[in-house]
């Protein structure tokens, strides 16, 4: 691919000589290549005709480029002048014919762009690549733009957005090509009932409309309506909640509903407040791919509105599954492509207009470089370009909502200015939220890379409602950030995803200044427009800079990990101090590099001394300080909140239960809101219209900040500060809201860097915002970290944020160098130290010859240079740099980090050496020359030579090291050292072999040392430049260097110097340089203190596992300023608790006492896994603020405080510890030291908690579900707890599998323990397996954090003892107790019916059920009756909050095994635990409180397991529906209905009860499950249930069976119980220690613990009962245990089935209970009956006598006559069985006859008064389906025709069982018998029921006969009306009366009961095709006699007339002839 162009000749240039003419050339520049002509002398009409040549390469040149052409005037001295200059563009280069040249003769513009007579001929040619496309990949063209602009008009009226770009074909130039119609895929439906599932999930919403809302998503489908939780304070809520609607309809029905989605706003009264709907068809989506949307945004809008506007985008994902379909993925996700307008779904009428963003692009600056010099060199040499200084080709992409445009591309241009308006369209108000924009390098040869990437959110730039405004923005630079600013050859993952915004960036890289406008009512034309040179000067006044100063000083760096290299500080903003960048003028914006210390412990710090470095940076900014000072005055507003809010939680915590706490929780919230009103109430920053210029939407955000501060003053005022919960609500969402005003979209001054450097490698980095350190005379609108000290953290660019590179103290300040007084103003304490610096570097020149010299191959930097040896500064060409002088001369000043040796901050260290041989192949071993050397091989000090310094000894003598991959002697071998690796095994080809010798010494005493002679020189040694620098030369070293200094002080004292910068030059005659540099500026502090931080480390609690075993073996590491301190081991735990003191003694802070008292260095607090192999895992960090108290009689102990651990943005539990900062040069002295635990200091008593004799009761009842452990199985587990440093065991137990309790199961133990539960700790458990060979490993651990919910107050708890155990229930007691209780008389349900007034045989079980749900219509006449209702639960039964989850006496405690995230779940711990205060006035011999514990040997138990019914349940069938049946599983029993299933249904009736037996706690778990049968193939698993029968069993809320309102003796609410009411009241009281109950006859009455109930409490005298009920002795007993005790009542629960395969989805619900009986109490009573009803076959005979009124359909075509040929058309509604009549012919006068019977079969269900209807779900099912609907019966009126389809008159439809009562003549037939006609006559029904008016309804299975008259109605345009009467009777007979009373169908026989005689119709009634003789008698005689009569008349006189004419002539010629 090549572009070649042949200059021609030009001619009429201008002439631009003073003397003779100009020497014309012509330059070319494409894609940043230049090429030229050769220079014509003397002529201004050159001719050239030369071809110049570009070679392209594979990547063809996008479609917007252009090529530069320029004529200048040749000039030997001076510069070319232009003498004209044109521009030729690509696109129609790239449109035309592959390499046909296009003549060009251009017109030429002078420098001015000003046209000239001057004009340019050339020929260019354009060749592209192979397989090249005509059309270029530039940007999207007018056509395409105005095709997407058509496209999504168009589509505005279906509801479906435009599609993406480039899903359109390019048929042509905005062509949009048609699509053929296709079929829907509801059409392919059978119109059948049809099973279906609808899954919606909802996502998330977005820009919903309004301020201070709680929004709440309602989904609405067919009546059934479902609801998220409420998320408050936001107006972008995440929902993420799935919903399952099980529907069964026609498909036509189904897809025509609506599916509505409403968003409410739930806050305050108006909790239904609607913000906005959708609504859609289910056709719809199931119309789409796979009948689902998935994650689309629907368009809310205000349906009341007459012209809905959009309010607000919800994205959710719906499905619509039918038979066979398969569920898409509806993952919620959160991706930028979801956020595009072809993912929009809106309502019909919605108005969304049409919109235009204008993205004016202006320029760019401080763009790096994005190509190696190197590759540029490369390009040269290949031939494809030159190289260029500038190396990046940069040009900017924005994107909004799926549309993406770009700039053209600035060839090498580090500062391009585009001058380009960019158009995005799209549809107003959008979904998205942030317009992209980024920054891209072109790339000829591969894909462009990306600078960086800033984003733009369209909430902080607009604002919605009625103060609202549009979209607006700048103009104003847009910083963008990225990765590393230094050119990579090789960037990583993490540095792409910083570059295109995904992750922070880490670098600046540039800004661009932008301005954004926003259009409504139109799409661009275009998508980019120039802007000419008015519109870009016109931002001239936004470009304007201010000098700005950055200061920083730096007080301290610790906590660093980079040991090996020196190390520095850089402070830098945009590209002001980076050291690297060489295009900004210096800035003193480093520090020194120095030497790590290592800090004793762990880590290493910077030992910068008593001279603190100071950074400063001068940078040029605009000035926009009116808009981040009005940001601080907001961020102070929410800082000030947030700290309040966090004092409100700790007294919530620690005190929220006592009267005291609620108080002090009151106050302070009285306090904030008080604080917040003020606040807000402030004026807001003012804004200087001089020093500033505002933008639009400056403006608006201001106006917008200020109504927003005034509401929440408003609203603040009217909250009640004694409903806590509610005010903390409110005052998170005011939070909320006030970060969200706190966004500053316009910042054009960058992010602040401070990155921990090594030369020029930069290792890690912390991004301070500009705001937060801006300066102002307003303290209100200051930064909050503005010139304050502040600890910072380090974070890696290539690491996760659980990594840390460093910790830097510094206080950072940015303002005006105006204001720079004020920073020097607020530290009267420091004086400024500046010195200029240099380096003399040396080198041993010849190695081993010892002479120090400037010359030798290893002196790579010059004889004097700066740190890093980049620049040559000799001393003597130092000038005085202006405002500042020398004062003294140079001295020598080492750095005092090369005095630290290797063994610095070590108590224990080892010296090491390797001894190093060498032999020829196979031959034997010698020294080697160099015998003594270190790890890298360089020549060290012979091992014997090496002494121990002062203050050391030595631990033990020289030994080589074994520990490492070596022989028995240590030897180690290879072949070429530093090549190959080294071997343990000698091979006969080692040449070299070397082994270490180590020795260790301990540190006795620290040893003051001297300055050495060597040191006084100041020279610092390394064997390389790039290495380490250290104090004492050793015999490796080959260079060296040392550091010198001359003092610089201010010229004229007073004032505020500026900063300093030195122009040497280096060099003599030509080779001279001139280099500018800045001296180091250091301040030292008049005030320097020393303090003593003793770090209170308590414990920790819920740490992460850091073992398989689930445990951690934690230690804690504390760092603060230069020391690092760690705690103890603590062994298998997760709950460590330390009790340990750090003392860091003699600290040194500088500056003043009240400074460091509010800006204290932090400490970190770091906790660890020790392992004893391999480094320590870390579990979580914590950044804690140390307190400075105050010392004396002032002296408080600093109570301990609880610190969030942290990984990353993950909790990983919390550490309890407090840090006091104590003054040691304060006059008082210091609080008595901690008393110690060993050599360990321990937390003081006026620290630690509070603590208390406690005693821990611990039930340890057993294991349940325990997983295999390293392919075992747990059989003999122990239970070790853990609480406060004490522990106690379990006994082991003997077999898990025969008895999982323990056989002793109570275990106290006592232990000091706090008083305030804010300090309580956990307890831990391990569970321990008993194994052979003495292994005992650890299989699972847990933690009960919350160990308040187990304590109880002693007295109390002693009062509700049992006073002995609870009685076991398989004794021969019992059984005999039990026999006794079933002895007494009572009716059996055969012998109640036989007994009249007894039993009621009408009222069933499910009679109670259908009265209990709500269903009262199914239920008869239950409750007039006077029987009692059950409770129907929504839930499981244990979910109940009243029950506690039956965790009252033992509890569930999930145990987990393995690490952190990967823990797994390994079992269950049964038991629960009591901890209370013992009383030292009774000692320790107190009576425990679970000692009346049942016994915990196994129990035997029966279990009735009544299943009732199932809801919903998940399909299984093709067909979309299941044939469901129960299995039961307890134990080794299970039972089955799989022979009695219930076929092809998802809401099943079961009615089934299963009486299954098992072996407690053996078999606790009692498993339901619902499967679906199949013929051919296995069941499939529907869902299953799981119920814990061990917790009901011992509950002390008696769950073993529930207790009925009312007391039975017979009947269908027989007591069920295996004890009377009064046993179980006795059985209460008793486990309660209560007195036992005592009843009296007369009057009825029970005493119960000195209280006396009379039965007329609960019973008036005159209550009318059923004949059904007990004795009042027992109905008293059951009316006191529901008054007074939490037992658990008659119920019915419902469960959720769940799927293994499907966690956490419901696949559907049971209906069940369960009683529980010991195996002993036998007889059992009998169950109860839940069979479920069975239908009762009768027949239904309709007598259809006549019909009046009938409307006439057709009109006679021979008489004109108004006629119907009249039927009646009759079925039951659900049934196929559709009878007609005969037909009433030339019905004229609305009168029909007919005597015709109609039959129906039906299935009744009286009691419910539904029909059951029986049917195929397709021909091939071998099963039937049952359905229950009301028994409707329609009858509709017909006109029948003979060739088209009859026609439909009018119909009526009768609910038999509440119909009408029907008239007694024709006329008084009227619009009382339709409902519909009662009101305005409005409806679009005709079924004729009664809506409210029982009383009037007439029952046809009551009444069995009814006779009369009936309307027939139809709708009419929205009104009813009656269109007929029918005569008819109704007769409805059960099975047995039908055949005593046969009937026959119509009039056939039998034609009886009545008989119908055929009807008498008029004559006139007969059908002409079969009559033809009537027909003319009665249609064509009747109306035409007279006619006919004409007719023949006239035909007659026609044939007279004829033969008359036919005979006249003959007769006539005869007669004249005379003929005869």
């Amino acid at each position: 691919m090549s572009l070649e162009i042949h200059v021609v000749r030009a001619s009429n240039l201008q002439n631009l000589e003073n003397f003779g003419k100009s020497d014309p050339y012509v330059t070319v520049d494409f894609q940043g290549e230049k090429k030229k002509t050769e220079v014509k002398s003397g002529t201004l009409d050159p001719e050239w005709d030369e071809t110049l040549k570009w070679e392209l390469g594979s990547k063809a040149p996008r479609a917007d480029g252009c090529i530069d052409i320029t004529v200048k005037d040749y000039e030997r001295i001076g510069r070319n002048k232009v003498l004209g200059k044109a521009t030729i563009a690509l696109r129609n280069l790239i449109h035309a014919t592959p390499g046909t040249p296009i003549d060009y003769e251009l017109g030429l513009l002078d420098a001015q762009d000003s046209p000239t007579v001057g004009t340019l001929t050339m020929k260019v040619s354009y060749t592209p690549p192979p397989g090249a496309a005509g059309a270029a990949s530039g940007g999207p063209t007018v056509g395409a733009m105005a095709a997407r602009s058509a496209a999504v008009t168009s589509e505005l009226a279906d509801g479906i957005a435009a599609p993406a770009e480039g899903t359109q074909a390019a048929a042509g130039a905005g062509a949009v090509m048609p699509q053929m119609p296709q079929q829907r895929h509801r059409d392919r439906l059978s119109n059948v009932k049809t099973k279906f599932q609808v899954r919606v999930r909802v996502v998330e919403g977005r820009r919903l409309m309004g301020g201070n809302m709680n929004p709440v998503c309602r989904v609405s489908l067919d009546g059934d309506a479902k609801q998220t939780r409420v998320h408050r304070g936001t107006s972008s809520p995440w929902f993420d909640e799935i919903f399952f609607y099980q529907l069964e309809k026609l498909p036509s029905e189904l897809l025509e509903d609506f599916l509505e989605f409403q968003v409410c706003n739930s806050s305050g009264i108006r909790s239904t407040t609607i913000i906005g709907a959708f609504k859609c068809e289910v056709g719809m989506v199931y119309d789409q791919p796979e009948h689902a949307v998935v994650n689309r945004w629907l368009v809310l809008a205000n349906p009341d509105e007459p012209t809905p506007t959009v309010q607000g985008y919800l994205k959710v994902s719906v499905a619509v599954l039918g038979p066979g379909d398969v569920c898409p993925d509806l993952t919620a996700s959160r991706t930028d492509q979801d956020d595009v307008e072809a993912n929009l779904l809106w309502s019909a009428g919605v108005h969304l207009q049409p919109a235009t963003f204008t993205l004016t692009v202006y320029c760019a600056q401080n763009l790096p470089r994005m190509d190696a010099g190197t590759m540029q060199t490369l390009k040269e040499v290949l031939g494809i370009g030159k190289a260029s200084k500038e190396l990046v080709d940069p040009y900017l992409l924005a994107s909004y909502a799926g549309r993406e445009v770009q700039t053209k591309i600035m060839y090498t241009n580090e500062n391009p200015e585009f001058r380009q308006d960019l158009h995005m369209g799209f549809l107003f108000p959008s979904m998205c939220n942030v317009i992209r924009v980024t920054l891209k390098d072109w790339d000829r040869v591969g894909e462009d890379d990306t600078i960086g990437t800033a984003v733009i959110p369209v909430s902080a730039i607009s604002a919605p409602g009625e103060d609202g405004f549009l979209p607006t923005f700048g103009p104003a630079w847009v910083n963008v950030y990225g990765a590393r600013r230094e050119w990579e050859l090789l960037e990583g993952d993490k540095s792409e995803s910083m570059n295109v915004g995904v992750e922070e960036g880490c670098a600046y890289r540039g800004r661009v200044l932008l301005a954004l406008h926003t259009h409504v009512g139109s799409y661009p034309p275009a998508p980019s427009t120039a802007i000419d040179n008015d519109a870009f000067n016109a931002v001239r006044r936004y470009r304007g800079t201010r000098r700005f100063m950055l200061m920083c000083q730096l007080a301290g760096a610790w906590l660093l990990e980079e040991a090996g290299r020196p190390l520095e500080i850089e402070v830098s903003i945009g590209n002001f101090g980076n050291k690297l960048e060489n295009t900004m003028l210096p800035s003193p914006s480093s520090t020194h590099p120095a030497n790590p210390v290592f800090d004793g412990c762990k880590y290493y710090f910077l030992p910068w001394g008593d001279a603190l470095p100071l950074v400063t940076v001068h940078c040029d900014w605009e000035d926009v300080t009116h808009r981040l000072h009005s940001v601080n005055h907001v961020t102070a507003i929410a800082s000030a909140l947030k700290k309040d809010l966090q004092q409100v939680e700790l007294v919530l915590r620690s005190k929220h239960q006592t009267p005291e706490g609620r108080k002090e929780v009151t106050d302070i919230l009285q306090d904030t809101l008080t604080k917040l009103i003020d606040a807000c109430r402030a004026p807001l920053p003012a804004v200087d219209p001089v020093r500033h210029v505002e933008t639009s939407l400056d403006r608006h955000l201001r106006d917008r900040r200020r109504l927003e501060l005034d509401r929440i003053a408003m609203s603040c005022q009217d909250l009640d500060t004694s409903e806590h919960q509610s005010v903390l609500e409110e005052l998170q969402a005011v939070l909320t809201l006030l970060e969200d005003l706190a966004v500053e979209p316009q910042n054009s001054i960058p992010d602040v860097f401070l990155w921990l450097m090594s030369g020029t490698r930069r290792l890690a980095y912390v991004r301070i915002p500009a705001h937060a350190v801006l300066h102002s005379h307003d303290l209100a609108a200051q930064g909050e970290l503005a010139g304050k000290f502040n600890t910072y953290t380090l974070c890696y660019p290539d690491k996760d944020e659980s990594f840390v590179g460093g910790v830097v103290r510094a206080s950072v300040w940015l303002g005006q160098e105006a204001d720079i007084r004020s920073w020097w103003d607020s530290r009267p304490d420091v004086q400024l130290t500046v010195y200029a610096e240099s380096y003399e570097n040396q080198v041993i020149a010849v190695p081993g010859s010892g002479k120090w010299g400037t010359s030798g191959l290893l002196l790579t930097r010059p004889a004097f240079s700066d740190a890093d040896g980049r620049l040559s500064l000799p001393r003597e060409a130092f000038p005085e740099p202006e405002g500042w002088k020398f004062q003294g001369d140079w001295f020598v000043d080492p750095d005092p980090s090369v005095k630290y040796e290797a063994d610095a901050g070590r108590q224990l260290f080892t010296e090491e050496v390797y001894e190093q041989q060498m032999r020829v192949p196979g031959g034997t071993w010698l020294p080697a020359p160099n015998t003594w050397t270190d790890a890298r091989g360089d020549p060290a000090s012979k091992r014997d030579e090496i002494a121990c310094p002062d203050g050391w000894k030595w631990r033990d003598l020289w030994a080589y090291d074994l520990q490492r991959a070596v022989d028995g002697e240590g030897w180690e071998y290879t072949v070429e050292s530093g090549l190959v690796g080294w071997s343990p095994q000698e091979k006969i080809y080692h040449v070299t072999r070397r082994r270490r010798w180590i020795r260790e010494r301990f540190l006795v005493h620290k040893v003051e040392k001297h300055q050495e002679a060597g040191q006084v020189e100041g020279w610092e040694y390394a064997p390389l430049f790039r290495l380490q620098f250290h104090a004492l030369e050793r015999k490796v070293d080959m260079v060296r260097r040392r550091r010198w200094r001359r003092r610089l002080v201010p010229a004229q004292p007073g004032g505020a110097p500026p900063t300093p910068r030195l122009v040497v030059k280096a060099g003599d005659g030509d080779d001279a340089i001139t280099q500018l540099t800045c001296p180091r500026m250091y301040v030292v502090s008049a005030e320097r203190h020393v303090f003593q931080l003793r770090a209170h480390v308590y414990q920790a609690r819920d740490l992460p596992a850091g073992d398989k075993t689930g445990l951690s073996d934690p230690y804690a590491v504390v760092s603060f300023c230069a020391g690092t301190q760690q705690t103890e081991k603590q062994k298998a735990t997760l709950c460590p608790t330390w009790d340990q003191t750090l003392i860091f003694d003699d600290v040194q802070l500088a500056g003043p006492v009240l400074t460091t008292r509010t800006q204290a260095p932090q400490v970190v607090v770091e906790v660890f896994d020790w392992d004893a192999r391999g480094a320590p895992e870390f579990l979580g960090r914590v950044f804690c603020s140390p307190t400075m108290v105050e010392l004396g009689e002032a002296y408080q102990a600093l109570p301990l405080e609880w610190y969030p651990l942290s990984r990353g943005k993950d909790k990983q539990g919390e550490l309890l510890a407090s840090f006091e900062l104590l003054p040691k040069d304060a006059a008082e002295e210091l609080p008595i030291l901690p008393p110690t635990r060993g050599d360990l200091y321990m937390v003081p008593f006026g620290v630690r908690p509070l603590l208390q004799k406690t005693r821990v009761e611990v039930l340890c009842w057993g294991v349940r579900n325990m997983a295999t452990f390293e392919l075992q199985s747990v059989t003999r587990p122990s239970i070790e707890f853990e609480c406060g440093g004490e522990r106690v065991t379990s006994p082991i137990m003997a077999n898990l599998r025969v008895n999982p309790n323990f056989d002793k199961p109570h275990l106290v133990f006592d232990v000091e323990l706090p008083k305030e539960d804010l300090y309580m700790p956990p307890l831990t458990l391990r569970v321990v397996d008993h194994r052979a060979f003495g292994s005992k490993p650890v299989v699972a651990t847990a933690v009960v954090s919350d160990l308040h919910q187990y304590t109880v107050e002693p007295k109390s708890a002693r009062e509700s003892l049992p006073s002995t155990t609870l009685p076991l229930l398989d004794t021969k007691a019992a059984k005999e107790k039990a026999d006794s209780a079933h002895s007494r008389p009572s009716l059996s349900h055969e012998q109640a019916a036989r007994e009249p007034g007894t039993v009621d045989t009408d009222i069933d079980w499910w009679a109670k059920y259908y009265a209990s749900s709500g269903q009262s219509n199914r239920s008869g006449a239950y409750l007039s009756k006077g029987y009692e209702k059950m409770e129907v639960l929504s839930g499981a039964l244990e979910d109940e909050v009243r029950y506690s989850g039956f965790r009252d006496l033992v509890d569930t405690v999930k145990l987990f095994r393995g690490r952190g995230d990967q823990a797994q779940f390994a079992g269950e711990f049964k038991g629960t635990f009591r901890v209370y205060p013992l009383n030292q006035e009774e000692g320790e011999d107190q009576p425990q409180l679970l000692s009346g514990f049942p016994s915990p040997d196994p129990q035997e138990v029966i279990a009735r397991v009544y299943v009732v019914l199932g809801t919903d349940l998940a399909p299984k069938d093709a067909g979309g529906s299941s044939d469901p049946y129960v299995t039961v599983k307890f134990g080794k029993t299970k039972r089955s209905s799989k022979d009695d299933f219930r076929p092809n249904t998802l809401n099943p009736v079961f009615g089934h009860v299963f009486e299954v037996g098992g072996t407690l706690p053996l078999h606790k778990d009692l498993l339901v499950q619902v499967w679906d049968r199949d013929l051919a193939s296995s069941d499939d698993l529907i869902g299953e249930t799981t119920i814990d029968l061990e917790n009901r069993f011992l509950t002390r809320h008696r769950a073993t069976c529930g207790l009925p309102r009312q007391y039975h003796v017979s009947g269908s609410n027989a007591w069920r119980d295996a004890e009377t009411p009064f046993e179980v009241l006795a059985g209460v009281v008793k486990l309660r220690n209560l007195e036992a109950p005592v009843w009296h006859a007369q009057p009825p009455a029970i005493a119960v613990a000195g209280n006396n109930y009379a039965l007329t409490e609960f019973e008036s005298p005159d209550a009318s009962l059923p004949s059904t009920v007990g004795p009042p002795k027992e109905r008293l007993a059951l009316y006191i245990l529901h008054k007074h005790f939490a037992l658990v009542p008659e119920h019915v629960e419902s469960r959720a089935l769940m799927h293994p395969a499907r966690p956490g989805v419901p696949q559907g619900q049971l209906r069940l209970w369960v009683d529980l009986f010991p195996a002993s109490a036998q007889p059992l009573p009998p169950p109860v009956d839940i069979t479920p009803r069975r239908p009762r076959k009768y027949k239904l005979r309709v007598v259809v006598y006549n019909v009046f009124d009938a409307p006439l359909q057709e009109t006679s075509l021979v008489g004109r006559e108004k006629m119907s040929d009249v039927y009646v058309k009759g079925w039951l509604q659900g049934t196929k069985n559709v009878q007609k009549t005969d037909i009433h012919y030339r019905c004229m006068d609305g009168e029909a006859n007919f005597n015709w019977r109609f039959v129906y079969e039906l299935d009744m269900m009286e009691a419910e008064q539904m029909m059951v209807v029986e049917h195929k779900e397709h021909p091939w099912s071998l099963h039937t389906t049952q359905e229950r609907r009301p028994p409707q019966l329609t009858l509709q009126l017909w006109d029948n025709d003979l060739i088209l389809r009859d026609d439909y008159l009018s119909e009526m439809t009768l609910d038999l069982c509440r119909m009408p009562k029907p008239a007694k003549r024709v006329g008084a037939v009227g619009p009382e018998q339709v409902p519909q006609m009662q009101g305005d006559g409005d409806a679009n029904s005709v079924a004729i029921t009664l809506l409210d008016d029982h009383s009037t309804a007439v029952n046809l299975f009551e009444a069995k006969r009814l006779y009369g008259f009936f309307p027939f109605v139809r709708v009419s345009e929205g009104i009813t009306e009656i269109a007929g009467k029918i005569e008819m009777e109704l007769e409805v007979l059960t099975e047995e009366e039908s055949k005593t009373r046969p009937a026959g169908m119509g009039r056939d026989e039998p034609n009886m009961n009545p008989k119908l005689p055929e009807p008498n119709r008029p004559a006139t009634s007969f059908l002409w095709i079969t009559s033809p003789w009537k027909s003319f008698r009665h249609v064509v005689w009747k109306n035409y006699k007279w006619y006919c009569i004409t007719l023949v008349v006239l035909a007659l006189m026609f044939l007279f007339l004829f033969l008359l004419l036919y005979s006249l002539p003959g007769a006539t010629i005869d007669y004249l002839i005379g003929v005869d």
